[in-house]
């Protein structure tokens, strides 16, 4: 197994070109991919990478089919949204370039650090309602945030599933309902709060539904803060589901998970997938957007 000089990725000799990238593989051409070893040993440190994020908020279909080259139907459906549209993750130097195309197209583009998207948040466990505050206990202790403290709501529906075992035994029938999180953006702290409906203690709830208590929460105690609610119109991309944060829910559904389930090998094991990781890499840019305004 040889390494395309033009991609770098891994090919076989035998082909005259790239199957990836279609670059020719001459005699003479091909380099050797290099093995675990040497790849550890000779580790190149990435470039900070930019997001480029539209603000459609004002753009025309024409204007955006032109910058963008997508089609008028395309454009159109782009435009009506309207709002921020993450566009592409480039290294800096292209990034400024590719928004400085944009701007002279008629669109304009917002440069986000990709490490302030990707900033880990804080994990809620539970809490309570005081006035004009909520008291929430979290991993690293208790934590009290006001209306002033907020800079952005993010919410979004989180789409959870099983994945299905290599070896099938049986037909699967079990599924799972949709979760539910909230990040509370602040603005002294660039960690937002997270607050993951499934897993969050709210006492008693007056509406029976712990989404419906956040919500009534967040309307509360933070009525002047903007919220964010387009994650929903994103396609999920599913991944491997982060364990729960300690708390008494969570103790709850291992308990109900049954102490035997996925403990018999690594191929049959059951694992559960979500989107949460996609929702925290949404609602990270969304913010640092928002700081940048």
């Amino acid at each position: 197994m040889a390494s395309c000089p033009s991609c770098g990725r891994p090919v076989a000799v035998a082909r005259a070109t790239c199957l990836y990238c279609g670059h020719p593989l001459g005699s003479g051409r091909v380099t050797a991919a290099p093995g675990p070893a040497e790849a550890a040993a000779t580790p190149e440190a990435a470039p900070p990478r930019r997001l480029v994020v539209l603000d459609l908020g004002d753009a025309s279909p024409a204007t955006v089919a032109r910058a963008l080259g997508v089609p008028p139907y395309e454009a159109g459906l782009l435009a009506r949204r309207g709002g921020l549209h993450l566009h592409r993750i480039l290294d800096p130097s292209a990034a400024e370039a590719e928004a400085a195309r944009l701007g002279a197209e008629g669109l304009a583009a917002i440069l986000v650090p990709e490490v302030e998207a990707r900033v880990r948040p804080v994990r809620a466990t539970g809490g309570e309602r005081s006035e004009g505050a909520l008291v929430l206990r979290t991993e690293e202790g208790s934590l009290i945030v006001r209306d002033e403290d907020l800079l952005l709501i993010v919410r979004g529906p989180i789409a959870r599933r099983y994945r299905p075992p290599f070896k099938r035994r049986r037909v699967e029938t079990a599924t799972l309902e949709d979760g539910y999180r909230v990040h509370l953006h602040r603005r002294a702290e660039p960690r937002p709060v997270e607050i993951d409906a499934a897993s969050f203690e709210v006492g008693f709830a007056v509406t029976g539904s712990t989404r419906l208590e956040l919500d009534a929460w967040v309307g509360s105690v933070a009525p002047r803060v903007p919220r964010d609610d387009a994650f929903r119109r994103l396609p999920p991309a599913l991944g491997p589901a982060q364990p729960e944060p300690r708390g008494p829910l969570a103790a709850a559904a291992s308990l109900g998970r049954g102490a035997g389930e996925g403990a018999d090998d690594g191929e049959d094991s059951v694992l559960l997938l979500d989107n949460a990781e996609q929702f925290r890499f949404y609602s990270g840019w969304r913010a640092a957007v928002e700081r940048r305004r």
